[in-house]
């Protein structure tokens, strides 16, 4: 609202096509509702409207991408999971295992584990060489194997998101600490 009132406030018909000009190039940039209604003087919707955002950033975008690619993965959805990232993505966890591909991941993870469940608590992105980054932190718990159960492991994993899908993903945790105990 605020940026709309910068520029209607004190206007006169004189600075009317300077105002739509500057306010059809933000909308160029923004995807906008503009809610409004006709005065007593006759003025249009640009000169007494209420403008409400609905556009999303490129780091919203990011995170929306890394919860539904964590939604796919905690319902086992490998497919939709693997739509999400691109096709040349790589993925690299703790102990540095490489894989190119998220099946060979989640099979090198049921070698492994009887069960893992991530809880997701913190999400940060950032700017980052190709694309944008996302941290996300949080602990998870399962079971290995042979049954012993594993809790309150702390894990952080950063993707990198560029032109709409994952193209990187690197994970860390304490996973390997909770195993020695």
């Amino acid at each position: 609202m605020e940026m709309w009132g910068q520029f209607s406030a004190g206007r006169t018909a004189a600075d009317d096509s300077n105002f739509h000009d500057t306010k059809a190039k933000a909308c160029d940039r923004v995807s906008a509702t503009v809610i409004g209604h006709t005065s007593a003087m006759g003025s249009s919707l640009t000169d007494a409207g209420i403008v409400v955002g609905t556009a999303r950033t490129e780091r919203a975008d990011a995170i929306a991408l890394v919860r539904r690619w964590f939604d796919n993965m905690s319902a086992r959805d490998l497919p939709g999971a693997s739509k999400l990232m691109s096709s040349t993505m790589s993925i690299v966890i703790s102990g540095g295992y490489r894989f190119s591909r998220l099946e060979d991941f989640a099979a090198f993870g049921a070698d492994r584990y009887a069960s893992v469940h991530k809880q997701t608590d913190h999400f940060e992105v950032c700017e980052a060489a190709g694309g944008v980054a996302v941290y996300v932190r949080g602990e998870m718990s399962g079971a290995w194997k042979d049954g012993k159960a594993f809790a309150g492991v702390r894990w952080c994993d950063r993707f990198l998101v560029s032109s709409g899908a994952i193209v990187d993903l690197q994970t860390w945790s304490d996973l390997a600490e909770t195993r020695l105990r």
